[in-house]
Formats: structure tokens, C-alpha cells, sequence
């Protein structure tokens, strides 16, 4: 059973999201603040529920120290604020609410971020209409082989391997141009994405405006 840790100040809104998610079979705790929210983190959660505004310390700076104790985190906030939301990203959000929010998007959100890609024996890995053979570095749509350069491959294995999350177009700049090439433009990133889309489907990435790319 996955365990989630909501952190809201709201103790009526948390024990509505908490009643909500143990009838869908999770096992949930609440924590009201910062400080409470830190002491529970020595339990083995699975995901933590993060509300920005909390009363004692910005629950931003939580998302570093959920991410180190291996934690998924999903961000809710009343700012519906790009530049907000792309920092709370580039701090290792796996996703993000904004207030209000149903609680069955909140559900699906969850799922998506819990939902993990077996790895066979045979290391191939599956998702949608792609497969992914790593042994021999090569990606087939509907069993069909396609033509990709080392870089589109790594990048589109890296959007399989972490589907329904959002990336910003800096966090991807960095991952697979840094080392590349230290003069490469902004359309460089949108090109490429292009010539994936292409290769396989329009929508295998989906572009969140504002923000970056996310494989749904």
C-alpha cells in the first residue's frame, strides 16, 4: 500500500483530501506545519502532498529534503504563478496543484507520479504504443523501428522513464546540453522535441504552455 504524507495547514481541507484518498486505499498521515511535516519525514512515505503556504516557514524549502529521502512530491498552492510553479519544479516537484482542486484530479495526479515502468529481465521497457529495447538502444512505435540520433533516443527514454511529469525547458537544457554544447539556443530544445514528434506522434510529448514538456 502506498503511503502518502499530506503537509496542509488546512485541517479541514487536509482531513477531507485524507478521508478522500484512505477510501481509494492509501495509507495517509497529516502533518500541519514545516516542523511537523520534518519530524514525520523519518517514516518510509512514498509521496508528500506539499502546500506552499505554510504558517511557521515556506514549504518550498521542504521539496529538497523530500527529494533526498527519496519522496515524490506533489506541490499545492492558491498561486497560479508560472515563474512559482517553474521554481518549484526546478526543485524537484514531481507535479503540481493549483488550489482549488478536485479531489479526483488529486487522485490522478497521484497515480500518475506513483506509477512506476517494470523492467523485465530482458530490459525492455513498454509504455503506450512504444518499446524501449536498452540492450540494444533501440525504440520501436507500434513495433515499428524508428530512426533516432543518440540524443533524440536519450531524451525520448528519459520522458518514458518518468511519464505525466512536468519538465522545464531549463531542467532539460541542462540534462542533455550542458556538456554538449555551452552555446546552445532555446530552439535548439523546441527543434529537437519537433523532430521526435515526427519520428513517432505529435502528442507522444505534450507541451504545458509557460512551463516545459511532459509525457502523458
Amino acid at each position: 500500500m502506498d503511503k502518502i504524507l499530506i503537509i496542509e495547514d488546512n485541517k479541514d481541507l487536509g482531513q477531507q483530501i485524507k478521508r478522500y484518498l484512505e477510501k481509494s486505499g492509501y495509507e495517509v498521515d497529516l502533518a500541519y506545519s514545516y516542523y511537523e511535516a520534518t519530524y514525520k519525514m523519518n517514516i518510509d512515505y512514498d509521496l508528500a502532498l506539499l502546500d506552499i503556504n505554510l504558517p511557521d516557514k515556506e514549504g518550498q524549502y521542504l521539496i529538497g529534503e523530500l527529494k533526498d529521502k527519496d519522496i515524490r512530491v506533489i506541490v499545492t498552492t492558491v498561486k497560479n504563478d508560472e515563474d512559482f510553479i517553474i521554481k518549484s519544479l526546478d526543485q524537484g516537484a514531481d507535479d503540481y496543484l493549483t488550489k482549488p482542486f478536485s479531489l479526483a484530479i488529486l487522485r490522478a495526479r497521484i497515480d500518475a507520479v506513483l506509477r512506476t515502468l517494470p523492467l523485465s529481465q530482458d530490459k525492455t521497457i513498454t509504455y503506450r504504443d512504444m518499446r524501449v529495447d536498452l540492450n540494444d538502444s533501440k525504440i520501436y512505435y507500434k513495433e515499428e523501428p524508428v530512426d533516432l540520433t543518440a540524443l533524440e533516443y536519450e531524451i525520448l527514454v528519459f520522458f518514458i522513464k518518468n511519464p505525466h511529469r512536468v519538465y522545464t525547458r531549463r531542467q532539460l537544457l541542462e540534462a542533455f546540453w550542458e556538456d554538449r554544447d555551452r552555446f546552445v539556443s532555446d530552439n535548439t530544445l523546441t527543434s529537437t522535441i519537433k523532430r521526435i514528434r515526427g519520428k513517432l506522434d505529435p502528442s507522444v510529448i505534450t507541451t504545458v504552455r509557460g512551463l516545459g514538456y511532459r509525457m502523458d
